[in-house]
């Protein structure tokens, strides 16, 4: 049996005698391949890892994560007071949320592994020895609310000058052995926020979820909102840093964030029928869909705000082979913090003989810069870039034309467009009768026939083509075998000679 085969466009691989699907061969092996590379580690004797430089690198990570979604009347940063800035007066901080005290760090189910060391929010503030008063208000559940942890909650932020909450999803809601049926948060968060923006305007939301949840129907309670995601075991030193401004907060969204659930695209086919699911919006998942059907969204993809602000100028496209380019761009920190911008290309294909999104994200890269820094950034596009994938062709195919390169920080804030013109790949299959005459039309030698056929009519020695809007309307689509029934006699002639001709000119 060969090492691999196809059935029904499954690719099978065959090891040690096990059929099984060749991306799970895949996997497999990635895993065996991660064990292998500990291997030089492991077996040094009484090998021990740097256990506080691993949970910096949690630390980075967790502080690039985090997307800053509204920062209304420049409530964050905050002033922490002495122990930022010396010369400041701190201000009073409320801390309301059990994600506070129990960081939601991680995933549900088989996703849980046991961190090196876990530092929450408090546990940071404690540790920098910032004062917050704090009230848990909700439980970490989705069981009823708890009218003793809801008044806490709001005499505690009756108090502050600015009031931190934490909320989110709980493991319950949201897990990989399940699908979610709301992007809702649990209605008593909700109801908790809006009694404490009753008591306290001042409020910045810090989310903590795994997967989108909707903000638009309480946004009006928040002047900040951070979405934290799930920041791992070194969240709260991370949260503080940018929550009292030792870091500009740099995030970008990955999730077009839509008003509701039913926006999705998604929606259409899930949850299935008599256990079959179709994929039936195609390509046209999440910004691929909102954007190209003009649809509202409460956050696009690619956003995130920054203490600091930026302009991107200069942008330029070049052709650097048939069918690639190079896109830079100099971005400039026109603020007097400093920090970092990622900088996003999207591809935005011309008249496509199929169905493609406006545009897709097809190149980014962070830059980081200091206050009045400017820099210049180049990013590559490759064929993959401009190509989509063929059934014709059963290949990847880039069509020859002009595409739209837009560079900008979210797929609808686009700072300049430019355009580039490329080659194509040149594919083409072998035309037959039963090609349509458009396809003939687009063929290089199709294109010869076409013209010859035109020749041929205007000389009287075939039936002329009629020459307008509402016939081209017909004949693009139609397999020239199908011309007898608009031409009859004269329609039969004119696909056979093509026929022929095509037989010559593609020996």
């Amino acid at each position: 049996m060969p090492p691999s085969y196809t059935d029904d466009q499954i690719v099978y691989a065959v090891r040690d005698g096990l059929i099984i699907p060749a991306q799970l061969d895949r996997m497999a092996q990635g895993m065996i391949d991660l064990v292998n590379k500990t291997r030089a580690a492991m077996s040094i004797d009484n090998y021990r890892f740097d256990v506080d430089a691993h949970d910096e690198v949690a630390h980075q990570a967790a502080i690039e994560s985090i997307v800053m979604l509204k920062n209304d009347d420049a409530i964050l940063p905050l002033n922490a007071g002495p122990v930022a800035n010396p010369s400041a007066t701190p201000q009073k901080i409320a801390v309301i949320g059990e994600f506070a005290r129990t960081p939601r760090y991680q995933g549900g189910g088989s996703s849980h592994i046991t961190p090196t060391k876990m530092t929450s929010f408090l546990d940071t503030l404690a540790e920098r020895g910032i004062k917050a008063d704090f009230a848990p208000g909700f439980t970490l559940d989705l069981e009823p609310a708890d009218p003793a942890l809801e008044s806490e909650a709001v005499e505690t932020a009756k108090n502050a000058d600015v009031v931190l909450m934490f909320l989110g999803l709980p493991e319950d809601a949201e897990s990989e052995g399940f699908d979610r049926e709301t992007l809702d948060m649990p209605a008593k968060q909700i109801a908790l926020l809006e009694q404490v923006a009753a008591a306290n305007q001042n409020v910045v939301v810090v989310l903590s979820n795994g997967s989108v949840v909707s903000v638009a129907p309480w946004a009006k309670n928040a002047k900040g909102i951070l979405e934290s995601w799930l920041l791992g075991q070194s969240g709260g030193p991370a949260l503080a840093d940018v929550i009292f401004g030792q870091v500009s907060p740099s995030g970008k969204l990955a999730q077009s964030i839509p008003l509701g659930i039913n926006d999705d695209p998604s929606m259409l086919n899930w949850p299935g029928e008599e256990g079959h699911v179709d994929y039936g919006e195609g390509v046209f998942v999440g910004y691929r869909y909102y954007d190209t059907y003009g649809k509202a969204v409460d956050y696009p993809f690619g956003y995130g705000l920054s203490y600091a602000t930026f302009e991107i100028a200069d942008v330029a496209a070049a052709k650097t082979d048939a069918n690639t380019a190079t896109v830079t761009a100099t971005v400039t920190n026109t603020s007097d913090v400093d920090a970092a911008e990622t900088v996003q290309v999207y591809v935005a294909p011309g008249k496509a003989d199929v169905a493609r999104p406006k545009h897709e994200l097809k190149g980014f890269t962070k830059v980081f810069l200091k206050a009045g820094e400017s820099k210049t950034v180049t990013i590559d596009l490759d064929e993959r870039a401009f190509a989509y994938w063929s059934e014709k062709y059963n290949d990847w195919h880039v069509e020859a034309g002009e595409y739209a390169i837009e560079v900008g920080v979210s797929s609808r804030d686009i700072a300049d467009t430019v355009a580039v013109a490329l080659d194509g790949d040149g594919k083409t299959q072998p035309l037959t009768e039963w090609s349509t005459y458009g396809e003939w039309e687009a063929d290089p030698f199709g294109a010869k026939i076409v013209a010859a056929v035109a020749a041929a009519g205007e000389a009287g020695e075939l039936t002329k083509l009629p020459d307008n809007a509402m016939m081209r309307m017909f004949l693009n689509p139609m397999p020239i075998n199908s011309l007898p029934t608009l031409l009859g006699e004269g329609g039969k002639k004119i696909a056979q000679f093509m026929v022929d001709e095509y037989a010559k000119l593609a020996k």
